[in-house]
């Protein structure tokens, strides 16, 4: 009876006890965990053009506590292109309650240069929940840019220099023709010609060297004008400069004209080949026949070290006299005739064969530099084997021929002369069709992909001639445009005849036409790796990694380290370097005295032509003396010779200091140990 009458008073006093916890609990309760749930509810991305401005609607859902004077502001990542288009950059909203929704809207404007793609925005929530405590959220949204509107991009249209071939010394106005490819405008627009100077090129005569656009609207076009004259040294020849644009946002694009420099001669020297005597008719298997011309000066300067080579490009017709002559100096105004004889072999077949006449010169104003002058003139002799003479047959050859400039460039124009001549002394030739065709193609991995290596520019690479009487010849000039990415070396070009005689019977007959073209040189380094700091007789490393980025290789490729210095690994020589290969160099700067110290990584290599090249990398190390070596680093004590052995190591202080911290070590471990078994027992 006790034990049920005690169960049942533990009871009541449990039951009175219970109200006054439940009030005491309720007193505890933390009220700023009252909070709500907010989330984004948009299905779909909004997306945009570049340049426009958009207007986000999205739904807030609360699914929590009820809030108030919720602020929404959106972050954005980095330098993204929107920007919000109103007063303020929040959005307000006064109070949301649990399990409700509200609708907010967003207005971006998009930057015009924005690239097409999905780009985050962030929005960030403030509140204050309903007992005043304050509250964060935040959530990523998306929003996707479309390519529908296009960058500004502007393309050079046209180059027009009045007048389009100039001389040394003399004026040009270059008028630049551009365009804007692009659907939005390009604003603040700067035009920079570069590439000029004033000793061998062409450099500003009269105003500024920028031209300043205000903006250029899409799909239009714009002008620049250049005052420009050229040296009087400056070489003959199709001379590149650089059109730097810059616009928009950090927007800086180059791209290269080309200004032609005639043989007008202005204040230097000019060589011209004149009074040019070859042989007319068909020549024999050995039989001799001369070549003469006259070497005149037009200039006003005196030419000088003239070399002249006369060579045929195929063995079967060889030279009796020498085929090269070296003439001291030429003064302005005066001529020089010269004489070279050639004797067909027996093994000459029926054709023409084309002999090469080069002239290198130079003048006071480049004398001893590389750019030397050079004028190249191609003359075909036609040889007839013994029993060969066609029975009368009219025979229509290309006589010479030669190019604007000499030596063709990969990616520019050069104006091919032509000469077509009758050989027949009795029999005219009407109704002339000549066509030119190449069967060499361009690389299949290249830009072009098997495309032609010329293409005629303004004109068709056909010709027609209504007639050619006997003995005679008609010159023809076409210019044409050789790839950017053709190889560098000699291509063979044929010109197709299609002829009739006088009774109209038909013939046809092929010529080759050689054309050298050169590719250029390119070649890019990283940057130098290097420590500024360096010490005196220590050696500090310099390294590189640099890239073949042309299209040619380059040859006899050395690297070395230049300054006043000692080196160590000091250069290096790689050779033959081939286009797209990427090469490494280090080497050590051993410096000698205490101070700034300037030196150079050289890059040097020969072009396709043969050129020599050199390229230059500067760096400065500051040197310094060497810091005096701590005689007992970290204050360990010397050892001494004399105190070796057992005694010397008993008397170490080291020694006991050691021991003492371990055995120290040691007792605390067996104390933990104790300690630890002591409590087991207690727990237990």
């Amino acid at each position: 009876m006790k034990k049920f009458l005690s169960t049942i008073l533990v009871l009541l006093l449990v039951l009175t006890q219970l109200p006054l916890t439940v009030l005491a609990k309720e007193e505890e309760f933390d009220k700023s965990k009252l909070l709500p749930i907010f989330s984004i509810e948009n299905t779909d991305i909004p997306q945009g053009d570049a340049g426009s401005t958009i207007s986000l609607s999205m739904n807030v859902k609360n699914t929590g506590y009820s809030a108030k004077n919720v602020s929404i502001t959106p972050i954005f990542e980095g330098e993204g292109p929107f920007t919000v288009n109103n007063l303020t950059n929040s959005i307000t909203i006064p109070k949301i309650d649990g399990n409700s929704t509200r609708s907010i809207k967003l207005n971006l404007s998009i930057s015009p240069d924005a690239a097409p793609g999905n780009y985050p925005i962030k929005l960030s929530f403030k509140y204050k929940n309903a007992y005043d405590y304050d509250g964060t959220y935040e959530e990523v949204i998306y929003v996707r840019i479309t390519g529908k509107s296009t960058l500004p991009k502007l393309i050079i249209q046209k180059v027009n220099p009045t007048p389009e071939i100039i001389g040394p010394g003399e004026n040009v106005k270059v008028n630049i023709m551009f365009e804007n490819k692009g659907s939005i405008e390009a604003k603040d627009v700067t035009v920079k010609l570069e590439g000029l100077k004033n000793d061998g090129g062409l450099y500003i005569a009269s105003g500024s060297d920028t031209a300043y656009i205000n903006r250029v609207l899409g799909g239009s076009v714009s002008y620049a004008s250049f005052n420009l004259k050229a040296a009087n040294n400056i070489k003959k020849g199709s001379h590149e400069l650089d059109v730097t644009f810059s616009y928009g946002k950090d927007i800086k694009e180059t791209q290269k004209i080309y200004i032609n420099v005639g043989g007008k001669g202005g204040q230097s020297s000019n060589i011209l080949i004149e009074n040019l005597q070859y042989p007319t008719t068909a020549i024999k298997p050995n039989k001799d026949f001369v070549l003469k011309f006259d070497l005149r000066n037009n200039g006003s300067l005196e030419a000088s070290n003239v070399l002249v080579k006369v060579e045929s490009s195929d063995p079967a017709v060889v030279p009796k006299t020498a085929s090269i002559k070296k003439i001291n100096s030429i003064p302005a105004n005066e001529k020089e005739s010269l004489e070279f004889i050639f004797s067909p072999t027996p093994d000459a077949t029926t054709k023409n064969y084309p002999i090469n006449i080069t002239i290198e010169y130079e003048d006071e104003l480049n004398q001893g530099s590389e750019n030397k002058y050079q004028l190249t003139q191609y003359v075909g002799v036609y040889v007839e084997k013994a029993g060969d003479d066609g029975k009368g047959k009219p025979k229509l050859i290309i006589d010479k021929y030669s190019f604007e400039p000499n030596i063709t460039n990969a990616g520019e124009n050069f104006v091919m002369n032509l000469s077509f001549f009758n050989t027949n002394s009795q029999k005219a030739v009407k109704n002339i069709k000549i066509f030119l065709t190449s069967d060499e193609k361009t690389d299949k991995e290249s830009n072009s992909a098997g495309g032609s290596v010329f293409t005629p520019v303004d004109s068709s690479n056909t010709f027609y001639i209504d007639s050619i009487p006997p003995k005679g010849r008609i010159e023809k000039k076409i210019t044409m445009f050789t790839v950017p990415d053709a190889q560098a070396k000699t291509y063979t070009l044929t010109a197709n005849f299609e002829y009739e005689d006088s009774d109209g019977t038909e013939f046809t007959a092929t010529e080759l036409i050689g054309v050298p073209v050169v590719q250029k040189s390119k070649l890019e380094s990283g940057e130098l790796t290097y420590s500024p700091e360096a010490f005196i007789g220590q050696p500090t490393p310099i390294s590189v990694e640099f890239y073949n980025t042309g299209k040619v290789t380059l040859y006899n490729m050395m690297v070395k380290l230049e300054g006043d210095f000692q080196t160590e690994n000091g250069s290096s020589y790689i050779g033959n370097f081939n286009s797209g290969n990427s090469e490494y160099f280090e080497g050590m700067v051993i410096p000698n005295e205490a101070g700034e110290l300037k030196g150079a990584v050289v890059f040097t290599y020969e072009d396709s032509s043969g050129k020599e090249q050199e390229v230059r990398e500067e760096f400065t190390l500051n040197v310094a003396e060497m810091p005096p070596m701590d005689e007992n680093p970290d204050d360990m004590p010397p050892m001494d010779d004399k105190k070796g052995g057992i005694k010397g190591l008993l008397k170490s202080k080291w020694l006991w200091i050691s021991l003492v911290i371990i055995g120290g070590g040691a007792g605390g471990f067996v104390f933990y140990k104790k300690k630890k078994k002591k409590g087991m027992a207690i727990d237990e």
